[in-house]
C-alpha cells in the first residue's frame, strides 16, 4: 500500500513510461504478464455495469437508502476495513515514518 503513492506519484509526474523507468525490471515485467489478466474484458465490463448503475440512478437509489437508515453497510465496511491485515500493519509502518505524522492531510481532531 505504500508504494502505491510513489506509483501514483511517478505516472503524475511522467506517465506510464516515467514509472515503467523507475521501478524493477522485475515489476515492470509483471506489468506486462499480468497486467492483462487483472485488466480485461470482465473488469471493463464491471466498470460499463458500475456507470451505468450511476447515469440510471440506482446508486443513488441505494446511497439514499443506506443514509435513510444511518449507512448501515457502510459501517460495517469501514469496521471490516480498518480490522484488514494491510490496514493493521500500515499503522504500525506509519508510526516508524515521523514524517508521515509531520505532513498530515488529514486532521481528524479537527470533525
Amino acid at each position: 500500500m505504500h508504494e502505491l503513492k510513489l506509483i501514483v506519484d511517478l505516472m503524475y509526474e511522467g506517465g506510464i513510461a516515467n514509472m515503467n523507468y523507475s521501478i524493477s525490471n522485475n515489476a515492470e515485467y509483471g506489468e506486462y504478464v499480468t497486467g492483462p489478466e487483472v485488466i480485461n474484458d470482465e473488469s471493463r465490463q464491471a466498470m460499463k455495469n458500475a456507470l451505468k448503475r450511476i447515469q440510471n440512478g440506482e446508486y443513488a437509489k441505494m446511497f439514499i437508502s443506506e443514509g435513510a437508515t444511518n449507512y448501515p453497510s457502510m459501517t460495517a465496511y469501514r469496521r471490516n476495513n480498518a480490522a484488514h491485515p494491510i490496514e493493521q500493519v500500515g499503522a504500525k509502518l506509519r508510526s516508524m515514518m515521523p514524517w508521515i505524522e509531520a505532513n498530515k492531510i488529514i486532521d481528524k481532531t479537527r470533525n
